[in-house]
């Protein structure tokens, strides 16, 4: 008699394998960017100036980013995990080839060896990783590698190298919100978590919840009256949206965020806010504006940063407010004027500078397609 297959098993069995498949695939990849990047380094070798040399190695993150479509930092994280594992964890570096972890569990694992400083525990690591790795989830895992770096790595040594990492991120999500993140020691936190909450409790009862207070008492601890506040909100709204006729929410020059009509007509309300016109023609093109000399005046800066939102390079997202001023044809042959004049940030502008490139991928505004600005 014969036993009957049960169709779900089979269905599993290829999600195991298709789930391998992907784990190779990921190793190939991290496998083929490390050549690519090896590759750029022995190019650049032949530079007798060292400036041009580093600019033209690191140059291989920004290529690489152009082909993921990934921003550079993430391209040059990848790279420093997977070298790091390549070189110290053998072991874990065969595994992840031959699909036995994947690209997430390598990084973790990565980053726990950064931790460490004696070749024991590395050895250690590698030996037993693997194992452990390949038969738990990838919240496991990491708490599996907390705990090995506690046991192994110099204490004083471990809690110096996260204290270097202290900061504070915002992540933009909808309808006018952002998570206020921040890294800090942990004394500093459970400190302000119990002060908040002490100020929170002290607010009057007007049906706010306590978490809504205590986010309350952040802003305006922070903020004040709103007086002393000097940071630049950059928002293009419709003036039909301002007026009050529709509501179309208000975006941010760099494209990371919307406000809600209501609450970009509450910031129009506030005493001190600045409005920045700008003028178009009959069919809607941003009128150019041309000025003497190298430097833009703030005004142009101003109208460049609306314009280009972000740096110009294609999988750069820094906001243009932190970016160069580049003349796409350099000054003086090139007029500083808004249809010469793009965003990049100071990484790229170096590497555009020095190594007298222009990579395919950048965004550049030509004269006949004019997205300039004049702002009064």
């Amino acid at each position: 008699m014969e036993t009957a297959t049960d169709p779900g098993q089979e269905m599993l069995k290829r999600i195991v394998s298709l789930d391998a498949q992907r784990a190779q695939i990921e190793a190939a990849m991290a496998t083929e960017m490390l050549a690519f990047a090896d590759f750029r380094i022995r190019e650049a070798e032949r530079h007798a100036d060292p400036k041009v040399r580093h600019l033209e190695a690191d140059f291989a993150a920004d290529e690489l980013s152009l082909v993921v479509k990934e921003p550079t930092r993430t391209v040059q994280c990848r790279l420093a995990e997977s070298r790091r594992v390549r070189g110290r964890l053998p072991l874990t570096w065969e595994a992840f080839g031959a699909g036995r972890i994947d690209e997430r569990r390598m990084r973790l694992i990565s980053s726990a060896v950064d931790k460490l400083t004696d070749n024991y525990s590395t050895i250690e690591l590698d030996h037993w990783v693997v194992e452990y790795a390949s038969s738990h989830t990838a919240a496991q895992l990491k708490a599996w590698l907390r705990r090995f770096v506690a046991r192994n790595a110099p204490s004083t040594q471990a809690a110096r190298a996260e204290h270097e990492k202290r900061s504070v991120w915002l992540t933009h999500q909808d309808d006018g919100m952002t998570f206020f993140s921040a890294y800090i020691p942990t004394p500093d936190a459970i400190r302000l978590d119990s002060e908040l909450t002490r100020m929170a409790k002290a607010q009057p009862s007007d049906g706010r919840t306590l978490d809504q207070k205590r986010a309350d008492v952040l802003a305006r601890g922070m903020l004040g009256d709103g007086s002393s506040a000097r940071a630049i909100i950059g928002v293009l709204v419709p003036v039909t949206s301002l007026a009050g006729l529709d509501n179309d929410p208000g975006i941010s020059f760099d494209g990371q965020f919307a406000l809600p009509a209501p609450m970009v007509r509450d910031l129009a309300a506030e005493p001190g806010t600045l409005f920045y016109r700008v003028f178009t023609d009959p069919l809607g093109c941003i009128l150019d504006v041309t000025e003497l000399g190298r430097f833009p005046s703030r005004r142009l800066r101003t109208a460049v940063d609306i314009r280009d939102g972000t740096c110009q390079f294609a999988t750069c997202s820094r906001p243009a407010t932190e970016c160069d001023d580049d003349h796409a044809i350099p000054h003086p042959r090139g007029p500083t004027s808004g249809a010469n004049l793009r965003s990049l940030c100071r990484r790229h502008h170096r590497i555009k500078t020095h190594l007298d490139v222009e990579p395919t991928e950048l965004h550049v505004h030509r004269a006949d397609e004019d997205l300039a600005q004049h702002l009064e």
